[in-house]
């Protein structure tokens, strides 16, 4: 009996090559590129592979009209938030990516911290005119060594990021809806509800949350005001667990230092939204979770020990909602 796979995914998270082929000669592959070449690929498929942004109202629709005979979806990404208010098929095992953007996420968060308090994305307008400013640079530079991060969530990326702090001898707590510190790397926890007390004491902001009912507009316009002019805040999560609005106020008025951010509310970000030309934001277009081939090895290794389960009857692995809708495993504490 022959499993089919249909395949909606970026050329980055394509695992299913002719090696796979070879290692599951039960398994047929479709892929598809568009959703006319996605109607068919669904034909008798019980596998699909997808990324949450191509779940759109459209495509979910298409999904559970031709996908009747699906049984697992994995997703090639952490986040399914997009599917699930699209409309998930009913009946299907749905798994996310679990950790294999954990640690390229994590470094690229340390990376717009990095860039921001030092000063990058000021620089860079200066070098294209050959501007060597070294005494102008000073002056917004800031040191991470003994900073306080104040990480938003403390899931695998938060705690991944509490690990690298720590190299920098920074003071980390985390704000999440856990009692005690998951890793000891992380030197203490504070509820949500008491997020106001130690905003205005970090020096980083770090947004690691899922994006929920009750994450979204979380560090809403009062919270982005309690932070000190010298903060930076640093977005690898869910444009929409910030304020985009009152944050770029903020940063045009100089209320807060800088930010880096890799996730916006509307993606692609609007070409009129000021975030574009402020000096001190240092931007990415959401591609944290993207680690050139380690991560392509790295899913490789998830999708296959997946597959072995599905054909053998095993527990899948990060099942994120299971065939009667419960969800389970998603999301930051």
């Amino acid at each position: 009996m022959t499993v089919r796979i249909a395949q909606f995914v970026h050329a980055s998270n394509d695992v299913v090559d002719e090696a796979f082929l070879r290692d599951f000669p039960e398994v047929e592959a479709a892929k598809a590129n568009s959703l006319e070449s996605l109607a068919d690929a669904l034909d008798g498929a019980e596998i699909l592979h997808v990324y949450n942004s191509a779940f759109k109202p459209a495509f979910a629709r298409l999904v559970r009209e031709r996908g009747r005979a699906l049984k697992w979806i994995q997703f090639t990404t952490v986040g399914i938030e997009i599917g699930l208010n699209a409309g998930l098929p009913e009946g299907v095992w749905v798994t996310n990516s679990g950790d294999v953007s954990q640690p390229v996420l994590a470094s690229h968060a340390m990376a717009l911290m990095l860039g921001v308090m030092r000063g990058f994305r000021r620089y860079e307008p200066l070098r294209a005119q050959r501007v060597w400013a070294r005494q102008a640079m000073s002056l917004h530079m800031i040191a991470p060594e003994r900073a306080r991060m104040v990480i938003l969530g403390m899931g695998r990326i938060g705690q991944d990021i509490a690990r690298k702090a720590k190299a920098f001898d920074m003071e980390v707590i985390c704000v999440t809806r856990a009692p005690a510190p998951a890793v000891p790397e992380i030197d203490r926890v504070v509820p949500r509800e008491k997020v106001g007390e130690v905003l205005p004491t970090a020096d980083v902001v770090m947004v690691a949350m899922p994006l929920d009912s009750g994450t979204e507009g979380f560090l809403s316009a009062e919270r982005i005001a309690r932070m000190k002019e010298t903060a930076v805040l640093v977005n690898i999560s869910r444009g929409k667990v910030v304020d985009e609005a009152a944050l770029a106020r903020a940063l045009a008025e100089g209320r807060i230092s800088g930010a880096g951010l890799d996730a916006f509310a509307q993606e692609p970000l609007s070409a009129t939204s000021p975030l574009w030309d402020l000096p001190n934001v240092l931007m990415t277009p959401h591609v944290g979770g993207n680690g050139g081939r380690e991560s392509w090895r790295r899913m490789s290794e998830l999708v296959r020990d997946n597959t072995r389960r599905y054909l053998s009857g095993a527990p899948l692995k990060h099942v994120v909602r299971t065939p009667d809708g419960t969800l389970q495993g998603f999301g930051n504490p």
